[in-house]
């Protein structure tokens, strides 16, 4: 039996930490007895880019204009308006909490007078009007992440035994944390099984490659080398994807060869990030005997996948008085740390057979790019 599965959605991977590390193994056994192999291996990356400043309302709230709130959204922070929302004039919101990058800092309002942002956080901690506290916690986190923070685990397990029985045994594997391009990988394995049972013996084997990836929404500005794919204060949107593929095989007599392998580490956020696994499962041949394999063997795919199309807006309308009538005037603005999900996909997938198998083959991908970006929408007011 023979099935092949793609998919593809936008994960954006995750840059390589500074020191980097590769790790590689081989193992060739040809015996008569037993044979057992184990791995098992965890590994979590991430990458929380920015020390933030968190500003909470003290005496009074802020007052920003659109403008203001979208660069803060692609820099990765975060503006939290008041419950219900309100304005003042025609662009001026007021907000409860700001969530800046260190990024920002130095730069100044895209609606000031040429204030910093470190100007108005800092002037308005001393005189009482709001709270500042600095956040710089940029490691692997066990909740919600970071503004512009992503993170990645990859997990393989490969347990093998096969117990009386002539047996042949191959297996290469290898890590390497890090950056790769488009023909690489973070993590391969490659495994060559034969086996003959011997009176009552048998041959067990399970494997298992597993992808965990998280993301608020990302600055485009640094993470896409293609110009044309990537939006000026662009971001990449957030993401919260899992991944699972692998086999099993219970026999006593079988020629089995897997190959399983993930990319989740790039430079480059339009590099995909991929999951393959492969097995093919057939009987032997011996001289002038040829067998089919005995037993039975499965394999397996299982995808959630979780995406944001753009990032979360505080909308709704507010009525400006003045010269004339009253007048009620929409507003949108953008909020990185709430996105909205846009797709949630679920899928499982898995072929078993049993008894005398003449061949049993199963090919299944998972390949996700993020392939373009688009700048957070802020719609504008018109009086």
């Amino acid at each position: 039996m023979i099935a092949c599965f793609g998919i593809a959605f936008a994960d954006s991977g995750v840059y390589a930490a500074p020191e980097v590390q590769g790790l590689a193994t081989g193992t060739s056994v040809n015996a008569q007895g037993t044979v057992t192999e184990t791995d098992s291996g965890a590994w979590t990356l991430t990458n929380d880019p920015d020390t933030v400043y968190i500003a909470t309302a003290g005496s009074h709230n802020f007052l920003l204009k659109a403008a203001d709130v979208q660069q803060i959204e692609a820099a990765g922070g975060s503006a939290i308006p008041t419950n219900p929302p309100s304005g003042e004039g025609l662009y001026l919101f007021w907000y409860t909490t700001l969530i800046v990058p260190q990024s920002l800092m130095d730069q100044p309002l895209i609606g000031g007078g040429g204030e910093t942002w470190g100007d108005l956080l800092t002037g308005g901690a001393e005189d009482g009007s709001w709270n500042l506290q600095v956040s710089s916690n940029p490691g692997i986190h066990t909740g919600v992440l970071d503004p512009g923070q992503v993170q990645y685990t990859a997990g393989y397990n490969d347990q093998y035994s096969g117990i009386s029985g002539q047996q042949t045994f191959g297996k290469t594997a290898a890590l390497s944390t890090a950056n790769t391009i488009a023909d690489q990988s973070n993590i391969k394995a490659n495994t060559n099984i034969q086996f003959i049972a011997i009176d009552t013996g048998r041959a067990t084997r399970t494997e298992d490659l597993l992808l965990d990836g998280a993301s608020q929404a990302q600055d485009s500005s640094s993470l896409i080398l293609c110009p044309f794919a990537n939006d000026n204060s662009g971001i990449i949107p957030a993401f919260c994807n899992i991944e699972q593929s692998g086999s099993a095989f219970d026999t006593t007599l079988t020629s089995t060869v897997t190959s399983a392998d993930t990319r989740f580490i790039g430079s480059d956020a339009t590099i995909p990030t991929v999951l393959n696994y492969n097995i093919n499962s057939e009987g032997l041949t011996t001289g002038n005997q040829s067998s089919p394999m005995i037993g039975s063997v499965s394999a397996y795919i299982k995808v959630h996948e979780q995406e944001a199309r753009n990032e979360s807006t505080a909308s709704g309308v507010i009525t400006i008085g003045g010269f004339g009538p009253p007048r009620e005037i929409p507003y949108s603005v953008p909020d990185s740390l709430n996105p909205v999900k846009s797709e949630d996909l679920v899928y499982s997938e898995s072929s078993s057979a049993s008894g005398l198998i003449s061949g049993f083959s199963k090919s299944m991908s998972y390949v996700s790019q993020a392939s373009s970006v688009a700048a957070p929408q802020v719609i504008p007011l018109e009086f």
